[in-house]
């Protein structure tokens, strides 16, 4: 959603327009709280709280942020409302019954936000690191930086699981 005249008309109190931008981005900003929280049910309730977020605000959104960018601000706020810390600590061993897959989302959600952030937006979105970049108002090179190191502290987290 690149076009800002939606979010303006809802800004301007147009009610079908903010359904609208709620319709569209609502996946995509459920799948990156999924990725930051691992967590279903605090995903849909961050998601929620991110559109609630949104409306209250909306009157603030002044039409020059990318209204993408603008929601994801929203999400990345909730997200670390919710999950301020890492779920899991560091060093913590792997279960003994060897589930990966959970292993892998209580390895992904230990991250701090910084690298879960770009981990989650750029391996489960698909995002391009101009996007992320501009989602996260960084510099490319530091999104780069932010993403090596994630994955990096990611597999040492996973060490130990087969």
């Amino acid at each position: 959603m690149k076009d800002p005249a939606l979010l303006k008309a809802a800004a301007g109190g147009d009610a079908d327009a903010l359904e609208k931008v709620v319709r569209l981005l609502a996946p995509t900003v459920f799948a990156f709280l999924s990725g930051m929280l691992g967590d279903q049910r605090e995903a849909e309730e961050g998601m929620q709280d991110t559109f609630v977020r949104a409306a209250r605000g909306i009157e603030r959104y002044d039409g020059e942020m990318d209204p993408e960018v603008w929601i994801f601000s929203i999400a990345r706020r909730v997200a670390a409302d919710i999950r301020p810390t890492p779920a899991a600590p560091l060093g913590e061993a792997p279960p003994a019954d060897g589930d990966a897959v959970e292993w892998a989302k209580r390895s992904l959600r230990a991250l701090p936000i910084e690298l879960r952030e770009v981990l989650v937006l750029k391996e489960l979105l698909r995002w391009n690191p101009d996007r992320i970049a501009a989602t996260l108002e960084a510099d490319r090179s530091d999104v780069t930086k932010r993403l090596l190191l994630a994955r990096t502290q990611l597999a040492e987290n996973m060490r130990g699981v087969s």
